[in-house]
């Protein structure tokens, strides 16, 4: 895994989703859910692809690791963040408003997403997010 100073915009903003989602769903911030939503609606329809399989990823590393359905709402919630994902072709102005509404809620999130910097979660959560040195 290369550092992340050396990551694209794109693999930042892929990150910032990954842990946004992740802080929504186990550590509970809610200001993560509009982050991931926010995020996503950021890519084009084409690199739209890259979150849904960031989230496919998640939903099956999760479910191998609940092999007693601790997890199973939480497990359900990432699908159904997808499939509100895939609802329709986002526009433009949907991507601005749900930065918007995420500037309301949580102005340092939104700050972090314009710059493409998830590491606002490891700061927020250190014990939860490691930040990839190489």
């Amino acid at each position: 895994m290369k550092k992340l100073s050396e990551s694209s915009f794109e693999e930042r903003l892929e990150l910032f989703f990954e842990w946004a989602v992740t802080a929504w769903l186990l550590l509970k911030d809610e200001a993560g859910l509009i982050a991931a939503l926010a995020a996503a609606k950021t890519f084009n329809r084409t690199d739209r692809q890259i979150i849904i399989t960031v989230l496919d990823n998640l939903h099956s590393e999760w479910s191998q690791q609940d092999s007693e359905n601790l997890f199973s709402e939480t497990i359900k919630s990432l699908s159904d963040l997808k499939d509100i994902i895939m609802a329709k072709d986002w526009t433009v102005e949907d991507g601005v408003a749900e930065r918007e509404r995420l500037k309301m809620v949580n102005p340092e999130y939104a700050e972090a997403l314009a710059n493409g910097d998830p590491e606002v979660f490891s700061r927020k959560y250190p014990n939860h997010f490691i930040i990839p040195l190489e």
